[in-house]
């Protein structure tokens, strides 16, 4: 039911997106995990007097009916259509007649409070002008903004989330601002290796953790070999490498609380919400050496400049110009490259596995809200011990 707000008449429907990338078993494990998510996030806006209501826009129709009392109206995707991000988030502001909204990514707040969210959007209700606010602007994963209305005539820009913020600031005249960054701002449920970064949290969530926990028990060797790579991270006079989309922000704040050495190899920040993955027009100089190299040289190579590595192995294979399927991507984020279909992939995946010294591959949250994970664990004592 509508609540009385203190900020007027302008209150926020929460879209709640929740899809799933396929039904192997790694696939069908992280969507565990982002639907546990799911749940804690109904809860903390169910709290929240900015939420006038919550709409949980979802392809797990089956998922979604079993979850009764929730105070969520669930709003399905039409199983004859393929799923277009725009076109979608269009749709639903079109048909509600929306102005006001919070659009919300299953895994995008896992570790995000509410008092943090709703000084977040508070502004918002009250602004004239198109304004926004976001995790992220260079890749969204979660977004408030007014002018709902002026959404669907981007549509067709926004085959993914990510690139809402970007958008809506440079083609849609929105002022955009960003939340700091932090484990609670940039760490979104998107890979293996964000559900490895969670398991080392002190605080989760009670049905984030049960799954979290969970998935853990299923993947001991990387989980191992996750851990003996986070613990080098902080061991003083370490030396790691951080490769693909790093920013600045987290670089700065690793030289801050660690004693470690680092080698940055920074490359294609914002690549997706660009438009640059999707034009085929991603350079890595370091996907280019590996390809000079092959891959057991280069890990070599890199194992002879670091005691571990953190890989965001997206940026390689976007420069390529080939995505694998989730399974296979899935798969090497959790080092069974047995399991790997693309010949390439499986090769890159099994040569970090077998080197000399931790590597830890996946998306961007690996150098991104990964690592700001690593910093808040640390700080709570949570990676005392040898390294595994």
């Amino acid at each position: 039911p509508a609540r009385p707000s203190r900020w007027g008449m302008n209150r926020f429907t929460a879209l709640l997106f929740l899809g799933s990338e396929g039904r192997g078993a790694l696939e069908t494990q992280v969507a565990a995990v982002r639907q546990s998510a799911a749940l804690d996030a109904i809860e903390l806006l169910g709290g929240l007097p900015t939420i006038e209501r919550i709409l949980g826009v979802t392809s797990e129709r089956a998922w979604a009916e079993a979850q009764a009392g929730l105070p969520v109206e669930w709003d399905f995707d039409p199983p004859d259509r393929p799923f277009h991000f725009g076109e979608r988030l269009a749709g639903v502001i079109a048909h509600r007649r929306l102005s006001h909204v919070l659009y919300i990514g299953a895994g995008s707040i896992p570790l995000l409070t509410g008092d943090s969210l709703a000084r977040a959007i508070e502004p918002l209700s009250e602004a004239g002008a198109p304004t926004a606010v976001t995790n992220n602007l260079h890749s969204s994963d979660w977004f408030a903004f007014n002018h709902a209305d002026r959404v669907p005539a981007l549509a067709h820009r926004l085959p993914k989330d990510n690139s809402l913020g970007w958008v809506l600031k440079t083609e849609a005249g929105f002022d955009v601002g960003a939340l700091p960054p932090s484990a609670s701002t940039r760490l979104d449920i998107d890979t293996p290796a964000d559900v490895l970064a969670l398991g080392l949290q002190p605080v989760l969530p009670t049905h984030l953790r049960a799954s979290v926990t969970e998935f853990l028990r299923l993947h001991p060797s990387m989980w191992t070999r996750y851990l003996s790579a986070a613990r080098t991270l902080f061991r003083p006079g370490s030396q790691i490498v951080l490769a693909g989309r790093v920013a600045s922000g987290v670089w700065a704040e690793l030289e801050r609380h660690t004693l470690a050495w680092i080698r940055v190899y920074s490359e294609e920040r914002g690549m997706s919400a660009s438009g640059r993955q999707e034009a085929g027009q991603v350079r890595s100089l370091l996907a280019a050496h590996l390809a000079a190299v092959g891959e057991r040289r280069f890990f070599d190579e890199l194992a002879g400049m670091a005691n571990a590595a953190f890989v965001d192995s997206r940026v390689i294979l976007a420069h390529h110009r080939f995505w694998p399927s989730a399974a296979d991507r899935y798969a090497s984020d959790v080092g069974e490259f047995e399991q790997i279909e693309d010949e390439f992939l499986r090769r890159f995946t099994q040569a970090a596995v077998e080197a000399s010294f931790p590597v830890v591959l996946g998306g961007h949250g690996v150098v991104a809200g990964g690592l700001y994970a690593l910093l808040v664990a640390s700080e709570a004592g949570a990676l005392k011990g040898n390294d595994a």
